[in-house]
């Protein structure tokens, strides 16, 4: 599993958190979209100054959150076999419960076809 890039709009929430105590919304949402490649198939450098995704698809609840060890929280999005046939998803990001983006990933697009079940982790390191 490919570690995310931490988006600079999260690091800036996480700082003034530790300063003066504001809220911090938990993970609970990952967003897809077929935006995080070129056209020759490779995936695009990661920009940390990002907001969103290149070109969100589908936004849904997480279906899985876990921490494996002290400095990582990983979250799981999936994709039924009815949804998003046939799109070419090459990006994937982490949101908070009220829509920021906090960490994503680029990768190489993998087209979503009718008879399967599709996962893609997203792995935030601290």
């Amino acid at each position: 599993m490919a570690e995310a890039t931490t988006t600079y709009n999260f690091r800036q929430r996480l700082a003034k958190h530790f300063y003066d105590g504001s809220s911090l919304p938990q993970i609970a949402m990952m967003a897809f979209g077929d935006g995080g490649h070129n056209a020759d198939g490779t995936a695009k450098p990661p920009d940390a100054a990002r907001t969103s995704l290149n070109h969100e698809l589908l936004r849904k609840p997480l279906a899985a959150k876990v921490q494996e060890d002290g400095y990582s929280v990983t979250g799981t999005g999936r994709l039924e076999k009815s949804e998003l046939l046939g799109a070419h998803i090459s990006e994937a990001a982490l949101l908070d419960e009220v829509g920021n983006m906090l960490g994503f990933r680029n990768f190489a697009p993998k087209i979503k076809e009718s008879d399967e079940t599709y996962e893609i982790s997203v792995k935030l390191k601290f």
